[in-house]
């Protein structure tokens, strides 16, 4: 898919860089991945010329000393000059090579500097669009996926991808301008030399062109490797107190091995391509000056060849050879980088499935009436979690959803924010289909308090203006009031500005909850969602947290979801599933006082009581 627009344009090289590739590398032997990264490569097109510019100079000053040498062969060993004449060609010869030498430095920086620039410009902005576009994708994706695994791509991976542009191409294209330049001064200075010289630069792109796609194929294997390794580790880092719990550490340390074991053989894999492909390089590179060598002195000797000839020869010869091996290292470092951006671009190419539609209207001042209607849905489309669901939910009215676990609630409640698409039906605010309303709308009137409280690591205050990054100092003094953040804080050091460390992991789960409900007081939503907010707390924090859901759900219209069913008691209505199908629904005391599932629950949990004083009853 086209990558989603941002401020940073990328698009393709020009076709004169693109067309002075070396002829190994042709549309055929470069992947697609290759011609996407070029797109975004493209904004940088002036300093890659630079880098060029000044990488052609590098080399250029570099043919200088064998040019030296053979002139100092021709105009002062072998021409009929007195001493004082030899002596002031020879400084003459001298001086332009300090002079080259000293050039040599300041060249040398910049064309770093700038192919380095491109680079990492590019991958700046592969990592900032590859950023926006996971977080477009559905609830759905990231279900199916390891954390780990994600990050690996979003960070490993264009690391690994790090290199294409400056250490790639740019290189590619100096050393293969340069290597025509090389050509065509050796065959201006003998033209059966030069060919006798070349004969093996047919089999040096024959090894590229058989040897790049293993290479290629492999280092996508140990970038595959290391993501599930990634993934692994995420996992059970994040799950460290259960594996300590079970004494699982060596268990964990095994399987680690194993998959350890399988990255190691991977890398050996490649180890060994590259090994083959550096080897076949040496040696053909290697045999083109003992053909100068052999060649040229045997016609030096029959004064076919002069003797400045054969020296420039030999000279201008590893100049050759020189950007020849280093077309097979750029080579292969690109094939190993471009498998990195085959798994980058892989996530570029899953289309969110949820998405604003065409001429999607913003959602303004909602009064808060949400309808269902004939909604089903299921993670798997073949296996529903909800069947025909249908029901109203008036502006500033609480609903509370009651049911066993794998009844549907959670699933039922997070279709409201659209984190996921129905399979039919639909779901209406104020009486217009969510599927035509901006998400971002949509969602900035939805308020959530989930069970586990989501806490990023930093000060408290940030966690709480996340709800709201504009609002005020007092307004967040007001929010973190209501949600009696204010309670605690007041005995932290550093107050608000107390870091809290990753997910809130210094703090209790009611501190946690507590900020959950302040970032929610913060945004002031028309529309609230409750899920499991107490149940993982004690009767003490259940009670401070309690009271603050009570304040925030005043005037506001709330879909509740609780074992607890003490916490739903005061609800306006309740509506109970079983299997993702609704089976009552009704007020608490209506459905109390019949036989049914909502009463068999209540019965549960809080034993066979008089029903009347059911609602004296602690959760």
């Amino acid at each position: 898919m086209s990558r989603p627009e941002s401020k940073i344009s990328s698009v393709t090289l020009a076709n004169s860089e693109i067309a002075a590739l070396p002829l190994c590398y042709t549309p055929t032997t470069m992947s697609p991945s290759f011609w996407r990264y070029m797109k975004y490569a493209r904004p940088y097109w002036h300093v890659c010329l630079a880098s060029i510019i000044f990488g052609m100079f590098k080399f250029s000053l570099a043919l200088l000393l064998p040019g030296a040498l053979g002139l100092v062969v021709r105009n002062v060993v072998e021409a009929q000059l007195t001493p004082e004449e030899q002596i002031q060609k020879l400084v003459l010869i001298l001086s332009a090579l300090i002079v080259a030498f000293l050039l040599r430095a300041p060249i040398t920086y910049y064309r770093t500097y700038f192919a380095e620039l491109a680079g990492n410009r590019t991958i700046f902005d592969i990592r900032t669009d590859l950023y926006r576009h996971i977080q477009r994708l559905s609830m759905a994706y990231h279900a199916n996926r390891r954390t780990g695994s994600t990050i690996s791509r979003l960070i490993n991976d264009i690391n690994a991808a790090q290199g294409i542009l400056d250490r790639g191409v740019i290189t590619l294209l100096i050393d293969f301008l340069f290597l025509l330049g090389v050509v065509a001064l050796l065959f201006s200075l003998d033209w059966r030399l030069a060919c006798a010289s070349l004969v093996t630069l047919p089999l040096y792109c024959s090894a590229i062109i058989v040897l790049n796609p293993r290479m290629r194929e492999s280092a996508k294997d140990v970038q595959d490797q290391v993501s599930e390794m990634s993934g692994e580790v995420t996992e059970k880092l994040a799950g460290l107190s259960v594996v300590l719990s079970f004494v699982r550490e060596k268990t964990e340390e095994i399987e680690f091995f194993k998959r350890h074991r399988v990255y190691l053989s991977k890398v050996m894999i490649k180890t060994r391509i590259q090994a083959t492909h550096m080897s076949a390089t040496e040696f053909l590179t290697a045999a083109g000056p003992l053909v100068v060598i052999g060649y040229g002195g045997f016609r030096v000797v029959h004064d076919t060849l002069a003797i400045e000839q054969l020296i420039w020869f030999y000279g201008f010869i590893s100049h050759l050879y020189l950007p020849t091996r280093r077309l097979a290292d750029s080579s292969t470092l690109v094939q190993e980088r471009l498998a990195a951006m085959d798994r980058v671009f892989e996530v570029f190419d899953e289309v969110p499935d949820i998405a604003d539609a065409r001429g999607a209207k913003r959602l303004k001042n909602p009064e808060g009436q949400i309808e269902f209607r004939n909604v089903s849905f299921g993670y798997d489309p073949e296996t529903p979690v909800l069947h025909d669901i249908s029901f109203t939910i008036q502006p500033g009215e609480s609903v509370a959803f009651v049911g066993r676990s794998g009844a549907g609630k959670s699933t039922l409640v997070n279709l409201v924010p659209r984190f996921y698409e129905t399979n039919s039906g639909e779901i209406r605010v104020d009486d217009t289909n969510i599927n035509t309303l901006q998400i971002k709308s949509l969602r900035e009137n939805i308020g959530m308090v989930l069970q586990d409280s989501v806490l990023f690591s930093g000060p408290i205050r940030d966690n709480i203006l996340y709800g709201k990054r504009n609002a005020t100092e007092t307004e967040m003094l007001n929010a973190a009031s209501m949600a009696h953040v204010d309670e605690f804080v007041d005995e932290l050091p550093d107050l608000y500005d107390t870091v809290i460390g990753e997910r809130g992991v210094k703090l209790s789960g009611g501190q946690k909850q507590r900020i959950s409900i302040a970032r929610a007081f913060l945004r002031d939503p028309r529309i609230l969602i409750l899920d499991e907010a107490t149940s993982s707390l004690d009767s003490h924090a259940e009670n401070i947290i309690q009271e603050a859901l009570t304040e925030l759900m005043e005037g506001r219209t709330t879909l509740v979801i609780a074992h607890r069913l003490s916490t739903i008691v005061g609800c306006d209505r309740v509506i109970v599933l079983e299997d993702g199908r609704i089976v009552q629904s009704g007020t608490h005391d209506s459905l109390i006082q019949i036989e049914g599932p909502y009463r068999a629950l209540c019965e549960e949990q809080f034993g066979y009581i008089r029903l009347e004083h059911l609602d004296e009853n602690p959760a």
